[in-house]
């Protein structure tokens, strides 16, 4: 049965002790340079009344937060990416899978959360024990465009990949990704899963991604058969 990554796995600290289990899977970040690292990010944030964060991945369907506020949106400037390894979530040592990663270029779209200024501790320790478990991602302010044609813009905190990080591998040819992400499987699920779930909320909130809605059709083929394989 596949572990279930939620608000309460993130509190008790089920999920890093899942992570240690496993060594030498992953670098794991010390709660102290984790606390360092939300206190760097909040003193860059435009308000700490208007606190947003960028969800692109699995916070789309599994915040694991309390927020205020959700609305739709599109950044600019970064595209969604399978584009490091995992070996715990979905993956293993000997099958590692894919994981998203915002890299730079193109454009992206996905929810943004607005926690409250009274929750900001707790929510912000949440949110960066789940994403800041290990050195894979720099929380980032970057700019987004809200969907509702009013033309409001809100700054948001994502988490982009760092392209120095050991197990990021941006650039694989589209069989790589597709054989990885097809049979490998993790603590918390087959990683074709993420990548269905991915392309179906984002379906159900009216945006595309055609790179993921391809990746997905390949993964689709290669899992019917032989005969289906990507070149």
């Amino acid at each position: 049965m596949s572990e279930e990554l939620n608000r309460q796995a993130i509190l008790d600290g089920h999920i890093t002790r899942l992570a240690r289990s496993k060594p030498g899977s992953m670098r794991l970040m010390p709660d102290d340079e984790r606390a360092d690292h939300i206190a760097r990010t909040l003193a860059e944030a435009p308000s700490l009344d208007e606190v947003w964060v960028y969800a692109y991945g699995s916070l789309i369907w599994n915040p694991a937060l309390h927020y205020a506020d959700t609305v739709k949106c599109m950044v600019a400037g970064f595209h969604r990416s399978f584009c490091f390894w995992t070996v715990l979530g979905r993956g293993s040592a000997e099958n590692p899978g894919l994981m998203l990663g915002l890299e730079p270029g193109g454009t992206s779209n996905g929810l943004a959360y607005r926690i409250d200024a009274t929750n900001l501790d707790t929510e912000m320790d949440i949110l960066f024990r789940r994403e800041m478990m290990s050195y894979v991602y720099q929380p980032t302010w970057v700019d987004a465009q809200v969907a509702d044609n009013s033309g409001r813009r809100v700054k948001v905190l994502a988490f982009v990949v760092d392209p120095a990080h050991e197990r990021f591998c941006g650039g694989l040819d589209m069989a790589t990704m597709v054989r990885h992400i097809a049979t490998a499987e993790g603590s918390f699920g087959r990683n074709c899963e993420y990548l269905f779930q991915l392309v179906e909320n984002l379906h159900q909130l009216g945006f595309e991604d055609p790179a993921m809605a391809e990746l997905q059709d390949n993964v689709r083929r290669y899992l019917s058969g032989p005969a289906g394989t990507p070149d």
